[in-house]
């Protein structure tokens, strides 16, 4: 990743990099230091449900596939789309209210994609 010299806070714009939800989902869980299946699974831990979330967000922002909520459900482990509506709304809150969460989701979005590009806070 390039970093510019005056302003360490942002990357220079990189390429669009285009990957598909397998890759997003390893990348994100690899960031987030969580186990793929933990994510996947129907564990209620704070840990995995915030990388659930983060990784939902990762889905809905991905501009080269334009998944619905019933599939994206079904890729973060056979949930109903209500779910992702709801993590989608409750990750929006939260961001906007907690730095460290925004900046969690932010580095996260770095990770996964290089760029800022998906992030829409």
């Amino acid at each position: 990743m390039i970093l510019c010299n005056p302003c360490i806070e942002h990357p220079l714009e990189s390429p669009i990099i285009d990957l598909n939800h397998f890759e997003i989902i390893r990348k994100a869980c690899q960031y987030l230091n969580v186990k793929e299946s933990d994510v996947l699974s129907k564990c209620r831990k704070n840990q995995y449900v915030i990388a659930r979330m983060i990784i939902v967000d990762l889905l809905l922002n991905q501009e080269s596939f334009k998944y619905s909520l019933t599939r994206i459900a079904e890729i973060i482990g056979k949930r109903d789309h209500s779910t992702i509506i709801y993590n989608r709304d409750e990750l929006r809150n939260w961001v906007e209210t907690d730095e460290t969460m925004r900046t969690l989701l932010k580095n996260t979005h770095l990770n996964v994609f290089n760029s800022l590009r998906y992030f829409k806070f």
